[in-house]
């Protein structure tokens, strides 16, 4: 079986592929970038930013698995995009703006030195979604994977986030019912045994990632953020599973945007066995 090729450059790896279908991790780093002497402290930046510098943990692990998995099954790469570098120095998923005029303070970082990294990040995404556009007629699926504890207030396995729909717009335009249908991407999980939340508003709508890079944007793809809870990451043999049901259903949403003989056949093939 052969592995997929991964390439790293300023604390960012990265996988070119051929399908229509981003893998985004920018939470899931353990590095601190060479010269960023300074953590994030969240002190004077404003509520806005959502200030957060805990690891979403094994989220590269999983990013890594399903890149893998569909390379196996297809024999063709997603690109993929992971932040290495910790979130107590980056966060690669807010604004690098300056959060207001008097201000030397950006949402993601609170060192110069730092921009560079997160820059990398960014660029190689843009870079990626650029080609998946071109190749696909200006389509294309980005899914930013995360981490969080379950939530009290919506105690789930899975938390889909879409901006409120503002990140699948093209998606939704084609299909108003795409994420309800009983084989979207929610669905095929919550057929696998997941609790997948379906709050309106959501409970996690999603953030930078999907505002600058979903459909909503003339040059951006349909996007959309998982946010896993801890025992579904770090338990081995549930991640592994979930590595396995995710990567059927984000194929079977990818396929949509797909000319590959390959992806197109995957519409009527159950290669699976924890789902025949």
């Amino acid at each position: 079986m052969r592995n997929i090729s991964f390439t790293e450059r300023l604390l960012v790896t990265r996988a070119q592929g051929s399908m229509p279908l981003i893998l985004t991790c920018p939470h899931g780093g353990d590095k601190q970038p060479p010269r960023v002497l300074k953590k994030r402290t969240g002190a004077g930046l404003p509520a806005d930013c959502r200030f957060e510098a805990n690891t979403d943990r094994v989220t590269r692990t999983i990013a890594r698995g399903v890149a893998q998995l569909l390379f196996d099954v297809f024999g063709e790469t997603p690109y993929v995009v992971m932040a290495d570098f910790d979130r107590a120095y980056i966060d690669a998923n807010r604004s690098k703006a300056f959060v207001d005029v008097k201000s030397t303070k950006t949402c993601a970082f609170e060192d110069r030195d730092a921009e560079e990294f997160y820059d990398e990040y960014h660029n190689t995404i843009r870079r990626f979604v650029d080609e998946v556009r071109a190749d696909h007629g200006g389509q294309g699926l980005l899914i930013d994977i995360h981490g969080t504890a379950r939530l009290n207030s919506d105690p789930a396995d899975i938390y889909p986030g879409t901006l409120n729909g503002l990140a699948i717009t093209n998606l939704l335009k084609r299909d108003p019912l795409a994420l309800s249908r009983r084989r979207s991407v929610t669905n095929i999980l919550r057929a696998a045994g997941y609790v997948v939340s379906n709050k309106s508003p959501e409970s996690l709508p999603g953030d930078f990632s999907l505002e600058t890079y979903g459909s909503s944007n003339d040059n951006g793809v349909d996007a959309i953020q998982f946010e896993i809870e801890t025992a579904l990451r770090t338990d081995e043999t549930k991640r592994n599973a979930f590595i396995e049901d995710l990567s059927f259903a984000v194929s079977n949403l990818a396929s949509r945007y797909a000319d590959s003989p390959s992806l197109v056949a995957f519409r009527t093939t159950n290669f699976l066995p924890r789902l025949s």
